[in-house]
């Protein structure tokens, strides 16, 4: 079944091989730039996006290109947001420091690899 998720990392489209049921998007508001208002309502200054994602069965060259992608200290990721109105967002992500990779199979044309990535982007400022 193709995935229905768009996941480009760098330039490296690997949406076919995301696992929908185990792909997330959070957006998540950081709770030290945040104060409370005259009439008592917490206000939140900044925000970033989680991001979890895990791909399986991917060719022994597209997993090359994808750890070449993430050796980077910003990585550049366009991804489905079901948090914007037009379902894609691209953005920034710090180096992840949990990404694991396997060997899932062996065949004739190479190696399969399943592997998962946990990023966050940087920070971003409410509009005023």
């Amino acid at each position: 079944m193709k995935s229905t998720i768009t996941l480009i990392i760098g330039n490296v489209d690997v949406s076919e091989f995301v696992e929908c049921e185990n792909y997330s998007v959070k957006k998540v508001w950081n709770g030290k730039n945040s104060f409370t208002d005259i009439n008592g309502k917490e206000v939140k200054l900044s925000w970033n996006y989680q991001l979890k994602a895990s791909f399986e069965n991917v060719p022994e060259k597209l997993m090359q290109e994808i750890t070449s992608a993430l050796d980077n200290d910003l990585i550049s990721i366009t991804f489905t947001d079901p948090h914007s109105e037009n379902m894609l967002t691209t953005d920034n992500f710090q180096r992840g420091e949990s990404t694991g990779g396997s060997v899932s199979a062996e065949l004739d044309d190479g190696l399969r690899w399943d592997l998962s990535i946990d990023l966050t982007s940087g920070n971003h400022k409410t509009s005023a």
